[in-house]
């Protein structure tokens, strides 16, 4: 029954296939992964499109024209909608169900994965933000630094019972200040 194709079309079937296998072997990222996926989800509608074209110009009206083709939505119906004929051929209504099935799956693959895809896109913002913070502590840090290192010279320059003092004076302030930083702190 495969056979009745060219030995052209079976070539390019069998080479899309083996193309698309070697796409999706050579995401190596969450970034190639989403890529993939941006793609995937116009090849899940191509296919969708390419078998309803096939089922107008197979089953419904046999070697019409694409540019006489009805609705999508009324190429569904017709694969759905018994037919006189088809009381007599169960085969054939068995097929038109099935057909019919096969551009539903199609439409439910772009779906998932339109999914996929802003689930993945949601996980690469999460990981920019934690990134940004992680970037925004390490910018804070540098500075709480460079404050304390100015903080320590200054009171290098005092005479050493005040230096003192103030060593002790700054001490329970920095521990006035972590205790609430620690009270707003969320904890797990």
């Amino acid at each position: 029954m495969h056979d009745q194709w060219s030995p052209e079309t079976q070539a390019r079937l069998h080479q899309m296939a083996k193309d698309l296998l070697q796409i999706g072997g050579d995401c190596a990222s969450p970034k190639d992964l989403q890529h993939y996926l941006s793609k995937l989800n116009s090849l899940a509608s191509a296919i969708r499109y390419s078998v309803e074209h096939a089922a107008w110009r197979s089953l419904l009206a046999e070697g019409a024209p694409l540019n006489g083709k009805p609705s999508s939505r009324e190429v569904q119906e017709q694969l759905r909608r018994p037919r006189q004929a088809d009381q007599d051929h169960p085969g054939q209504a068995a097929q038109f169900t099935a057909v019919c099935n096969v551009i539903t799956g199609a439409e439910h693959l772009k779906e998932l994965v339109s999914s996929a895809w802003i689930a993945g896109l949601t996980e690469e913002i999460r990981r920019a933000v934690d990134e940004a913070h992680a970037q925004r502590a390490q910018a804070d840090k540098a500075t709480y630094d460079e404050i304390l290192g100015g903080i320590d010279r200054a009171l290098g320059t005092l005479p050493p019972d005040a230096q003192q003092a103030a060593r002790e004076a700054l001490g329970r302030e920095f521990a006035s200040i972590r205790q609430r930083a620690g009270a707003k702190t969320p904890q797990p």
